[in-house]
């Protein structure tokens, strides 16, 4: 199991929560380097594993932990990168608790959803892709959400109703593909893995830069909803950078899908509350949609581009396609 400081402290190391709160206020927004995904946010794992958990670890050397201020990180054990230095840390905890990159990725994929919500979370869906130290074998897994079974022509009258309000929302995929991939290749309890996004969302959690442009950007939307306005603006003025937000219903509904699995999610009280409100504001969602949800596990694409064999996602996600075309460019480039 993952050790006590692990699960219940899931922060940032000393020298790094120092920096973290010093310059809070401080950074300039990311939004520049990376690019956001209306999806789960992409998390990269890079392992280098011979079958030993022992060494499984970001940004440790030889059992050491080292802390390195410049742009690129080296591990000869394992890196984690999340678009957010606290979630790159939990996952990082995990694989020093002998953990495999995919509980890693699980505890990392919960944690961005609660400090990065706008951009992941468990009301949407994703892609993984997960090769195997031992078998070499590399699979797909796709958990983007897919269309209610009501939907037809119903953005025909009202095109912003496809990006703004119920009826943009398709059926959750997060919650089944992370257990679908965790069981497969899970090494620890999947209770345990939750337990750092759950201590963020109730004991409260630093605001980051481009969580708070994206509040600011949504202010007066949040003001009009009573539920984000609990969260985003408690007192009636959002939230900035440097402030703490608390989100304890998220928290709660962590905390159940932890304990009871994702058929709390897909057929039990939180799925039940999900479609409620949905419908209640004019959405098609229904417990039959939640049912029904699939995860769709396919062989990876493989591609060979610039010298390099590059495994992903077949569609509907467009990277892999889109690295092969620009070595078709750089190819065609060279030799015409």
């Amino acid at each position: 199991m993952i050790a006590e400081k692990s699960t219940k402290a899931p922060f940032l190391s000393q020298e790094e929560e120092e920096y973290y709160n010093k310059n809070s206020k401080k950074w300039r927004t990311p939004l520049q380097y990376i690019i956001i995904m209306s999806i789960i946010s992409v998390i990269f794992i890079i392992l280098t594993l011979g079958g030993s958990s022992s060494s499984s670890s970001s940004l440790l050397d030889g059992g050491k932990r080292k802390i390195q201020n410049s742009d690129t990180v080296e591990s000869m054990g394992a890196v984690v990168a999340a678009d957010d230095a606290r979630c790159s840390e939990i996952g990082a905890s995990v694989l020093r608790s002998g953990g495999h990159a995919v509980d890693a990725s699980v505890a990392v994929a919960l944690c961005v959803g609660v400090v990065n919500p706008m951009a992941s979370g468990i009301g949407g869906g994703g892609f993984m892709v997960v090769r195997s130290a031992e078998t070499s074998q590399t699979l797909a897994f796709d958990f983007r959400e897919t269309a209610p079974l009501a939907a037809s022509e119903m953005y025909e009258k009202d095109l912003n109703s496809k990006y703004f309000g119920a009826l943009s929302m398709g059926v959750p995929g997060e919650i089944a593909g992370l257990y679908k991939a965790w069981s497969k290749y899970g090494r620890l309890p999947w209770k345990t893995l939750f337990n750092p996004a759950i201590k963020l969302a109730k004991d409260g959690f630093l605001v980051a830069p481009y969580l708070a442009n994206s509040i600011s950007s949504f202010a007066s939307t949040i003001k009009k909803d009573p539920g984000l306005q609990q969260v985003y603006a408690p007192k009636g003025k959002v939230l900035e950078a440097g402030d703490i937000c608390y989100n304890p219903k998220l928290g709660l509904t962590l905390e159940i899908i932890a304990n009871e699995g994702p058929e709390a999610f897909y057929g039990g009280v939180i799925g039940e509350k999900l479609v409620k409100d949905v419908q209640d504001i004019g959405g098609i969602l229904t417990m039959e949609d939640l049912r029904d949800y699939e995860v769709e596990v396919a062989d990876a694409l493989e591609v060979d581009t610039m010298g390099y064999t590059v495994l992903g996602m077949p569609a509907p996600s467009s990277g892999t396609l889109g690295l092969a075309l620009v070595g078709c460019l750089v190819f065609s480039k060279t030799y015409y």
